[in-house]
């Protein structure tokens, strides 16, 4: 058995934030988040942003420059507070011969390292029923500078993704040139993605009853978001490739991982409890709409 001291608290400590610095990193899909969403720093408790639709093109130069302001339109993104704890009575530190503490330790980690994934996902589910600066959902019809919204019953087809296609190479910016967007990713859950990855990985397809060349094989990535809900039918085709992308985490403060391991404490004497935990600030939402085509299959 253990004998528990601030020593050895203090070498426990220590192996759990390796430990959890080691899986926060290597944990697999941990940055699929960013394949779809900016990352940007927040140094405030939320954030200001202006919709970026004036920004002009290259144009000839003539009789003097004509500038490009920010538009009207603005929005704000607040930023919350995020936790999660775990709470190791002093037995187990002193009697731990399997493993349990770290593995307990690999599974936070795992979870916090999945985080700003699952918030995506949850942003990209919202934005087919979330308004955003014109008033208009995410995923909308009614856009003011042009449909970003396919409809039900869309399934993953040649029809449908061209139907997608011509309303991204249709956006145009506020001046009323075209922005010249085209499809790069298909965005699904695991409902969807047999079909998408059969859509765009398949050599051949039957059509009149013959086989013939797929037209869109390989033609666009497939990115699976895994926490969409394995029922979940919601998908979107999107062109990721303008370096600029249609969600939005804002981070004021990283996850980070956190500890209370005072041998002298209060919860450490009264409840013979030691706890870790991460903490972090930060936010989900939107950024430009026009980069993506949201449907819903059947």
């Amino acid at each position: 058995m253990t004998v528990i001291s601030n020593d050895i608290l203090q070498g426990l400590d220590n192996t759990i934030n390796v430990a959890w610095q080691n899986r926060f990193k290597d944990t697999p899909t941990a940055d699929l988040w960013k394949q779809i969403a900016q990352p940007v720093n927040s140094q405030h408790a939320s954030e200001n942003y202006a919709w970026l639709g004036a920004v002009p093109g290259l144009r000839e130069f003539k009789s003097e420059r004509v500038p490009g302001t920010l538009s009207g339109y603005s929005y704000s993104i607040t930023n919350k507070k995020y936790e999660s704890t775990l709470d190791v009575d002093r037995d187990i530190i002193e009697d731990d011969n399997t493993g349990q503490i770290m593995q307990a330790v690999n599974t936070l980690a795992t979870k916090a390292a999945k985080a700003y994934t699952k918030g995506v996902t949850a942003a990209f589910l919202a934005g087919f029923s979330t308004a955003i600066f014109d008033g208009s959902n995410f995923f909308d019809a009614g856009h003011s500078l042009g449909s970003n919204y396919e409809g039900t019953s869309k399934d993953i087809t040649g029809a449908n993704v061209d139907a997608m296609e011509l309303k991204l190479a249709g956006q145009k910016d506020d001046r009323g040139d075209y922005l010249g967007y085209s499809g790069t990713h298909l965005i699904v859950g695991p409902a969807l993605k047999a079909a998408a990855l059969n859509f765009v990985n398949a050599r051949t397809i039957v059509s009149g009853g013959a086989a013939v060349d797929n037209p869109y094989y390989k033609r666009y990535e497939v990115v699976v978001l895994p926490d969409l809900g394995i029922t979940d039918k919601h998908w979107a085709l999107a062109d990721l490739n303008e370096g600029l992308l249609p969600f939005v985490v804002q981070i004021r403060t990283a996850i980070t991982l956190v500890s209370k391991t005072d041998l002298n404490s209060d919860r450490a004497f009264d409840k013979d409890i030691f706890t870790w935990g991460t903490r972090a600030r930060h936010a989900f939402g939107y950024g430009n709409h026009q980069l993506i085509v949201g449907a819903v299959a059947s």
